[in-house]
């Protein structure tokens, strides 16, 4: 509400109470002035010397009066500096592709598929808030209904006047249309989103569309109106469409649609479309949420009211105790360092509301001292990294899409990845356009799949060591077992092994040294196979 130029009133309503309040004011005063017991017994001439006004206290009370009008002032919003601020506005842009053959006139939806058709354009609108939008109709041929706009209404106010009676082209050209909304794009590089509502697809189309779409920044979705039930085309002037004599039925291919959106990469819908549907709809798999500064820029009005609401503070401190204005000059000196922000006003707010401008100063230390709201309590304790605590906060309150993200954060910060898991997979349920949430779910699951693939090497490794460590234990008892049996033999054969030494050595006088160097590697080789192999340590357990 403008009340001057360079005057603007946030809340004007509170202005309602400046009149009641004069209004009390005066009837005080008067029924005060007319109590006086002296007015029923003393002549009105001599009255005026017997009694003592009070001016001082008269003034004080008419203060208060408009010290309270200045405190209505500062509620109602006040404000007279304009603060311009940059707006940033999405570069997506959405094209809707309507068909409006005949067809559209068949009774298998009640009253008939145009209807369902314009009710989905209106939920699809109510549902896309930014971004440039675009309608196009098609039947024989493609035509623009409405350029890329903003403006939601005007494309609101054409889809009423909207009538395939009326095309002036009949047929059913969904290629047409897709050409004439990629025309609507000049600059390519931007990506474009195309949703068709449609009951039908030619085999013209179905060859023809994909050489449309190829090399193009575009996805397309296709919403089938009408169902697989054959029904008549019931025209606006009650006829029946006929066609050689015989009444013409339309029946919409499901199966062929969906199998023909698949193809190109898009989304199939049938009917009326859910809320979480129009969520995704609205939602492309295209780099489209990138914002671009705007041309133009906000003006917004920074309010003042604050202001106003101390001289009412400074008369009710004067109303309690006099030398109330030595006090106040001793407060205001000794005010504290420019690094504290408080102010009297601060004794009005609640503890979330001082809470919140200590958050604004960046103060979250502070912050998480006053809040006492679950969620902005967990909010203060995850910017202080206080995780459990962020944890007990949300965990006894209903928690929307965006509280179960975080609580997800804080459990995989902590530790506990499954619990992080359940709260990442119920966020999405309740939002499946939360894209941040589904990285964090995927991240995690691959870190569980890594860490239990590690594991399992590394209980295979230690299997294998200490099936490695338990041989060579048995193969060093039975090595000393053949010794110890060896030393027990010596002396019983002593005399044959002094023949046989005697043997020997007559053998080895006359071997030739080339046969004693074979023999002496051949007993090195032994002595090495008797030796314990040692412990392997190449392969340890990675933690």
């Amino acid at each position: 509400m403008m009340l001057f130029d360079m005057i603007h009133f946030e809340r004007p309503y509170w202005l309602l109470f400046i009149p009641v309040t004069l209004l009390i004011a005066f009837l005080f005063n008067a029924t005060a002035s007319q109590k006086s017991a002296l007015n029923s017994t003393v002549d009105a001439n001599l009255l005026e010397h017997l009694e003592y006004k009070n001016h001082s206290s008269n003034k004080n009370k008419w203060l208060g009066v408009i010290s309270l009008i200045l405190c209505w002032i500062g509620l109602a919003g006040i404000s007279w500096t304009q603060v311009p601020t940059e707006m940033f506005e999405s570069t997506q842009k959405t094209v809707l592709v309507v068909d409006q053959s005949l067809s559209m006139y068949a009774t298998d939806i009640l009253p008939n598929r145009q209807t369902q058709l314009k009710q989905t354009i209106r939920d699809i609108l109510e549902q896309t808030k930014e971004g440039d939008i675009a309608l196009v109709a098609f039947a024989g041929e493609g035509f623009v209904i409405s350029p890329f706009s903003q403006d939601r209404d005007t494309i609101t106010h054409f889809l009423l006047a909207l009538e395939p009676i009326i095309m002036p082209v009949y047929g059913s050209n969904l290629s047409s249309g897709i050409e004439t909304a990629l025309s609507l794009n000049q600059d390519t590089s931007t990506p474009l989103h195309i949703i068709v509502l449609t009951d039908d697809l030619s085999e013209e189309d179905e060859e023809r569309i994909p050489s449309l779409l190829k090399g193009a920044n575009t996805q397309l979705d296709l919403i089938a109106v009408g169902t697989t039930n054959a029904s008549q085309i019931k025209l606006p002037d009650g006829q029946i469409m006929r066609q050689n004599g015989r009444n013409v039925i339309a029946a919409t291919p499901i199966d062929k649609l969906e199998a023909f959106t698949q193809s190109l990469g898009g989304q199939f819908y049938e009917g009326r479309l859910t809320p979480n549907q129009l969520a995704q709809v609205t939602h492309t798999s295209l780099d489209n949420q990138q914002t671009q500064k705007s041309e133009n820029k906000s003006i917004y009005w920074q309010e003042q009211g604050h202001w106003f609401a101390l001289p009412l503070l400074l008369w009710l401190a004067f109303q309690f105790r006099k030398g109330m204005l030595f006090i106040l000059l001793i407060g205001v000196f000794s005010l504290p360092s420019e690094k504290s922000f408080a102010s009297p006003l601060d004794w009005f707010l609640t503890p979330d509301q001082k809470g919140q401008q200590a958050v604004d100063q960046g103060d979250w230390q502070t912050a998480d001292q006053y809040f006492t709201q679950p969620d902005w309590k967990a909010a203060s304790s995850y910017a202080l990294k206080n995780y459990q605590e962020t944890i007990e906060s949300l965990g006894g309150i209903e928690r929307n899409a965006s509280e179960n993200y975080n609580l997800g954060n804080a459990f995989a910060l902590s530790g506990d990845v499954s619990k992080a898991i359940e709260a990442y997979e119920k966020a999405l349920e309740q939002d499946p356009t939360l894209v941040v949430a589904k990285e964090n779910l995927d991240y995690l699951k691959q870190q569980e799949q890594k860490k239990n693939e590690q594991n399992d090497e590394s209980q295979d490794q230690n299997s294998q060591d200490q099936n490695q460590s338990s041989n060579q234990s048995e193969n060093q008892e039975n090595q000393q077992s053949s010794s110890d049996s060896d030393e027990k033999n010596e002396p019983n054969d002593s005399s044959e092994s002094k023949n046989d030494n005697k043997k020997n050595e007559t053998e080895d006088k006359e071997k030739s040294p080339k046969d004693n160097k074979q023999e002496a590697d051949s007993q090195s080789e032994a002595e090495k196979k008797r030796q314990p192999t040692a412990l392997s340590t190449k392969n340890k357990l990675k933690l």
